[in-house]
């Protein structure tokens, strides 16, 4: 079935001009074109999309007010703003109506991946519950300026450690942040580390990438109206289970990437957390309730409440910011690996192992209750390497000096 997209801006050479620089995607795209945010309702009414992809200055209704709309009536659609930088001040209004937001003038390699990602990523996670959970919140996390700017970098062949570590300096703050974490007792070097061209080179550059992400998300995130649950638990929470997921990725012998690939995916597996309990912190409250009070595992908790999990939410996140597959598996499947059908220790082994210990070595009240895939483990032969597991991270010092400040 193809994905369905309707385009919507009032200058006809802008929708000319994308329809031509879209015209290759016609045989997985049906595609649909709207002068303004009237026609655009008028032409929701009568056919269903998957995706909406509106100009903000418009006469008679803006973006704004169209996505408002659209919102309102259609809320599983994704919503996707189109914005110049003459446009910085009307992005403000979009805040709580669109899902993503994309330069004009517009790369149309980039519209498309973006696009790709938005509707793609439900052939293996989005069903009808996770639709109607992304399509009624304010608004999905947002890719921070520096990690667009630090993937066209990583994208270019022969790329440099010196060329990354460049990028990252023009942020003093993220500089401050991978040299206190590449320092931090967390890692467990026997010398500081003090240029951020040695940190890339130590971490490697999807590692660093990776921080680069989260760490612009948990900064920019508001505080979780919830009691005894904080951002700053499950920043410290993830950085721990990404290092354990390494530890145990290296004991198992995977190889670089593989390691990599995990403590990435331990990073990431679960901001779907932060999306559920900052747009719905009522619900979000009777989640942690049954987590800590009924002892019920977070994930089944949010089923109950939502009808999916931080899981599934994490990985459509993974998919809209275009990374890769397998991390969009590690992150939507961390608590259900057998659905993976592996056949042998693998990344999202790792996190899934490393997750559950982490919770059990921390006692929190909240990530402790997680529980083992054995039938997983099982089949593969290695539920007998748990006890090593735990005696592997649980002698790794954790870190606690990587939290935001």
């Amino acid at each position: 079935m193809k994905t369905r997209i309707l385009f919507v801006d009032d200058e006809p050479f802008v929708l000319n001009g994308l329809q031509r620089s879209l015209r290759g995607m016609r045989d997985t795209w049906e595609m649909a074109f709207a002068s303004g945010g009237p026609q655009a309702l008028e032409v929701l009414a009568e056919r269903t999309f998957d995706v909406i992809v509106t100009d903000m200055r418009m006469p008679g209704m803006s973006g704004a007010d169209l996505l408002q709309e659209v919102k309102a009536r259609y809320p599983a659609v994704v919503r996707i703003v189109l914005s110049g930088h003459a446009e910085r001040d009307l992005v403000t209004q979009c805040v709580g109506v669109a899902h993503q937001f994309i330069s004009k003038p517009c790369d149309p390699d980039e519209l498309k991946a973006l696009i790709v990602n938005a509707s793609a990523i439900g052939e293996e996670f989005m069903d009808q519950a996770l639709r109607r959970i992304i399509g009624s919140v304010d608004r999905l996390p947002p890719v921070p300026r520096l990690y667009q700017e630090l993937k066209r970098v990583l994208d270019e062949a022969n790329v440099s450690s010196e060329q990354v570590a460049a990028l990252i300096e023009q942020d003093m703050a993220m500089t401050a942040k991978v040299l206190q974490l590449v320092n931090s007792a967390f890692f467990g070097l026997r010398r500081n580390i003090e240029t951020v061209s040695e940190a890339v080179n130590y971490l490697g550059m999807d590692t660093v990438r990776t921080l680069v992400l989260v760490n612009g998300i948990f900064e920019n995130a508001a505080p979780l109206a919830t009691r005894d649950f904080s951002i700053e638990d499950v920043w410290e929470h993830s950085l721990a289970v990404a290092h354990g997921a390494k530890l145990l990725a290296a004991a198992e012998g995977l190889d670089r990437p593989a390691q990599e690939q995990a403590f990435v995916g331990g990073v990431l597996h679960d901001l779907g957390i932060l999306v559920l309990a900052t747009n719905f912190p009522d619900a979000y409250g009777q989640v942690l309730h049954e987590v800590t009070c009924a002892k019920v595992a977070m994930d089944r908790a949010e089923r109950a409440v939502f009808g999916v999990s931080h899981a599934e939410v994490g990985a459509y996140l993974v998919g809209l910011w275009a990374l890769p597959a397998p991390i969009l598996k590690v992150v939507g499947l961390h608590h259900q690996p057998s659905e993976s059908m592996a056949t042998a220790f693998t990344p999202l082994l790792a996190v899934h192992a490393a997750d559950v210990i982490c919770g059990e070595i921390v006692s929190h009240q909240v990530f402790g209750k997680a529980g083992f895939d054995m039938a997983c483990l099982e089949r593969l032969g290695l539920a007998g390497s748990i006890p090593r597991w735990r005696g592997l991270i649980g002698s790794a010092q954790p870190l606690n000096e990587g939290r935001p400040s």
